[in-house]
């Protein structure tokens, strides 16, 4: 690979270099794995990151009743996963009740069967670096009996699921014939009591926990009426008020959802107009149980839960920008603009480090209505690397900012010289990263052979 001129420093990175000729440079779908307990679950694995947090955020999605997980693999997931940064994990239950359905009328305990596997699976991905999963943006979603079993997972350990997505099923505590046309009534104190019992001592973890109700308006197999008792029960556990307005999504121009909120969007109601018993994929989506008549359901997720995850720290620290540098007398100058936008800058750390002497300088000064200067020490003559960072008056440092700054002349041609090669192997990837430093500030290319 070459890269061309970048001011003297060339940094390089391939990422997701396959060492299989014949293999895909993309993220793609895993199928079959074997994890936590489960001996199917089909897995994508997106290039991207969220959007906030720190890493991929993970959705598990249990399927309905007679519902294949091959199905998902034709459900649209993929764009979305690669949008939010999200990991999709499809598990197939491997405790069947009757119909291939989930049994979450049984035994409600994260230490008893599927309850405990999906436990198992989850900590068994969040721990697997290779994965890059952030451990406070994990979600559980499903549909039909799959959705009632994800609720019940979502109560059983919050400590574990910052969110979770109901799609058509029947509310916690209700037997398996309540499911299909008729509705064991769970009024929101009821509903509310049973989840903090299941949860036990993570109560304290519903505090900043999210949810998402959906349900097909023309749903004929689970009573449609489950949707309210979800969400009314969802904002009775958390404390949180219906808002009056409603809002229509539209995706083309037969793709309509419409969506209830609560306050802070904790929990959200969405229905499915003109939709029936199945998961809502968007446009091109097909399979058993997987309909393309309304919006896609996981693009909505992706971004509902980036939206209103509690647990994620917001703060970004303060911004560097408009950054200057010059010298005097052996000296250099560095200037700029920094700001933050939830608080306030405390001070700006600036050092600058010669690339091939070594010379070091430290500087640490606070901002002055949004600007900063600050002049180092007399150092010889070198290409300097600058890194500048800020922080905030909540003690959170913001990203830093690097430039470099060549003091005094190089003395001739010099050769570019490589720094901190570093080659990371991932599954079939494989990264090199790395930095070639050149004192003329004329580098052509960098190439990385394998």
């Amino acid at each position: 690979m070459d890269l061309r001129k970048l001011a003297g420093i060339a940094r390089y990175s391939l990422a997701l270099i396959t060492l299989s000729a014949s293999s895909t440079l993309f993220a793609d779908w895993s199928q079959n794995e074997s994890i936590g307990g489960f001996t199917k679950t089909h897995i994508y694995t997106p290039s991207t990151v969220s959007p906030i947090g720190d890493g991929r955020s993970l959705l598990v999605i249990l399927h309905g009743c007679t519902h294949p997980i091959d199905a998902f693999l034709t459900a649209q997931v993929e764009d979305p996963s690669e949008e939010y940064g999200m990991v999709i994990a499809v598990p197939d239950a491997q405790q069947k009740e009757g119909f291939s359905c989930w049994g979450y009328w049984t035994a409600q305990s994260r230490t008893h069967n599927d309850y405990a596997r999906v436990v198992k699976m989850v900590e068994d991905m969040t721990a697997d670096t290779s994965r890059n999963i952030d451990p406070k943006q994990v979600y559980i979603a499903g549909l039909s009996s799959g959705a009632a079993f994800a609720n019940t997972t979502a109560c059983l350990a919050p400590d574990l699921f910052a969110g979770m997505a109901i799609n058509a099923g029947p509310t916690i505590g209700t037997a398996a014939g309540d499911a299909i046309g008729g509705v064991g009534v769970v009024s929101p104190s009821l509903y509310r009591s049973r989840c903090r019992g299941y949860a036990g001592s993570n109560v304290a973890h519903f505090d900043t926990q999210i949810a998402s109700m959906a349900h097909g308006e023309s749903d004929t197999t689970v009573n449609t009426g489950y949707n309210y008792q979800n969400a009314k029960g969802a904002a009775a556990l958390y404390g949180v008020n219906e808002l009056p307005a409603t809002r229509t999504i539209t995706e083309g121009a037969s793709r309509v959802a419409e969506e209830t909120m609560w306050e802070d969007g904790r929990v959200s109601m969405l229905w499915f107009k003109s939709f029936p018993h199945a998961w809502s994929g968007g446009a091109g989506a097909s399979g058993s149980y997987v309909d393309s008549g309304s919006i896609n359901y996981t693009r909505y997720l992706g971004e509902y839960f980036s939206t209103y995850n509690i647990r994620v720290d917001r703060n970004h620290g303060p911004i560097i920008s408009n950054v200057i540098t010059s010298d005097n007398n052996s000296e250099i100058t560095i200037e700029g603009n920094v700001t933050d936008e939830e608080g306030s800058v405390t001070s700006v750390s600036i050092s600058a480090e010669g690339l091939t002497t070594g010379a070091v300088a430290s500087l640490t000064t606070n901002d002055s209505g949004g600007t900063f200067i600050d002049t180092t020490n007399a150092l010889p003559e070198d290409l300097y690397l600058i890194e500048i960072f800020g922080t905030d008056d909540e003690g959170k440092t913001g990203k830093t900012v690097k430039v470099t700054h060549s003091l005094g002349g190089s003395g001739g041609a010099v050769a570019p010289i490589l720094r901190d090669v570093v080659a990371s192997p991932d599954k079939r990837c494989a990264t090199v990263s790395g930095m070639v430093v050149d004192l003329n500030q004329d580098v052509d290319t960098v190439v990385v052979n394998f």
